[in-house]
């Protein structure tokens, strides 16, 4: 076997799909029962210089988002006036986009200090922290309890923004449809690629140091031993696992030992929790045209609420889904969403609904939620989390540690890499997506088919 892929996720089967064309014989070791990893969205963000979008366009793929209406609620219950809504976040975007993005400060810090110094936030005092929070929250940026742990200024620099429509739609498909695309199996099924997938192999170590160290041919260069006992070897592999699987299983996964800088990388990065809980009703409540409902909670609303509750006060909004018309995604993020992910579905939807009561019936008609259908990717043992970012505590320990230190291969002394680094945590500029995921997939991909052609394998 030339390359072993560890997971089969969107950077896996786009690791997989080029090493195959380029007539490498590649292996994908998948530890669940199906592909996709962390794909469970139904939109395409941006245009420029996303893979995806450049994949799947021109299949007539992807579709224009819809024009939204956005609606900010108090959590007792009012209305906040658009226009008031946009100054306030037009301001805390302001502030974001003149910082010292090398401060080692937390996004979380800074947007907190501008409540004291910025303006428009110092005229609204009743609502400046609710709409702080909420940015904090929809943003992902981490802080509320340790700010060490937060997303850093850093991140703001070294993440690009995909231009165009941020909000493309997979026309009721979902974003698996990417996979469908890689495989070759979408248009035609027919014609898909054969890739060599086992499921049901969750790895339990990588030794990559214990053969001889010069290249040769018949005798593979690193060897994986599954948990079923199973054993591959290959040349290479590239490791897709998330930062949160890396995070709680390095150290016994890896021999020899991973290097000290990726390990102070994989140990001072965030693997940040983002949930969704899908809403279904038996006809909608709301406004028929797409909405965005963004929820301000208010310190005294959130006493309403027992300690077994609290996980409600994380929520921060529930949108519209295009092509599901009686459908509300809610989100929710942080330690409230690792407290929902514990509850049981019945006491999950309860929450929802006393929220919906307590808030939002005071705008609308709401009805009995009919069904729900939520992620849990913090209690997920193969993701461990949703994405992964810089932190301060990465700024404080190595400022040049990050996706570039993360994504660099094991090699041995004649620079031969054996083992590889893929995933959205790896991505140099596209982490949080999964064109990043995708990106760093055929990154890994072209760095091993180029290796194996100066080495003559190929």
């Amino acid at each position: 076997m030339d390359v072993i892929v560890i997971g089969c996720g969107a950077a896996g089967i786009a690791a997989m799909r080029k090493l195959h064309d380029a007539g490498l014989q590649v292996l994908g070791l998948e530890a669940g029962d199906r592909i996709g990893g962390r794909i469970l969205t139904v939109e395409c963000h941006g245009e420029k210089d996303n893979v995806v979008f450049e994949i799947a366009n021109p299949l007539g793929l992807l579709g224009r988002s819809p024009q939204e209406t956005n609606v900010y609620l108090l959590s007792n219950g009012e209305l906040i006036p658009e226009d008031k809504a946009s100054g306030i976040l037009a301001a805390l975007d302001n502030e974001l986009k003149v910082a010292d993005k090398r401060k080692k400060m937390s996004i979380s810090q800074h947007v907190r200090n501008a409540a004291n110094t910025n303006n428009t936030l110092k005229e609204e005092p009743k609502l400046s922290i609710p709409f702080i929070e909420w940015y904090e929250r929809s943003n992902h940026v981490g802080g509320q309890d340790d700010q060490k742990q937060a997303k850093s200024l850093r991140c703001l620099e070294e993440f690009w923004l995909s231009e165009g429509d941020p909000y493309l739609t997979w026309k009721g498909r979902g974003f698996k449809t990417i996979l469908d695309v890689l495989m070759n199996r979408y248009p035609d099924p027919s014609k898909e690629v054969p890739l060599q997938i086992l499921f049901n192999k969750e790895v339990e170590n990588i030794r990559w140091g214990v053969t001889q160290l010069g290249i040769d041919p018949s005798n593979p260069m690193v060897q994986v031993k599954c948990k079923d006992g199973s054993l591959y070897a290959a040349k290479s592999v590239i490791v897709t696992m998330s930062l949160g699987v890396l995070q709680e299983r390095h150290e016994a996964l890896f021999y020899p030992p991973l290097p000290s800088p990726k390990v102070n990388t994989i140990q001072n990065m965030t693997m940040t929790v983002l949930d969704k809980i899908y809403v279904e009703y038996e006809k909608p409540w709301w406004p028929h045209t797409p909405s965005k409902f963004s929820l301000m909670w208010l310190e005294e609303d959130k006493a309403q609420f027992a300690e077994n509750e609290k996980w409600i006060t994380e929520i921060f909004g529930f949108w519209t889904v295009d092509s599901h018309p009686n459908v509300l995604l809610t989100w929710i993020h942080g330690k409230g969403a690792v407290q929902m992910e514990k509850l049981s579905v019945e006491e999950v939807r309860a929450g929802i609904q006393k929220l919906l009561d307590v808030v939002v019936k005071k705008q609308f008609n709401v009805s009995p939620i009919k069904e729900i259908l939520r992620t849990q990717w913090a209690s997920n043992p193969l993701a461990r989390g949703t994405y992964a970012y810089r932190t301060v505590a990465l700024e404080e320990a190595d400022e040049d540690g990050g996706a570039i230190v993360l994504s660099e291969p094991l090699c041995h002394p004649n620079k031969f890499p054996v083992v590889c680094f893929a995933g959205e945590a790896t991505s140099h500029h596209r982490h949080w997506d999964v064109h990043g995921a995708v990106e760093s997939g055929f990154r890994e991909a072209d760095r091993l088919i180029k290796t194996f052609k100066e080495f003559g394998f190929k």
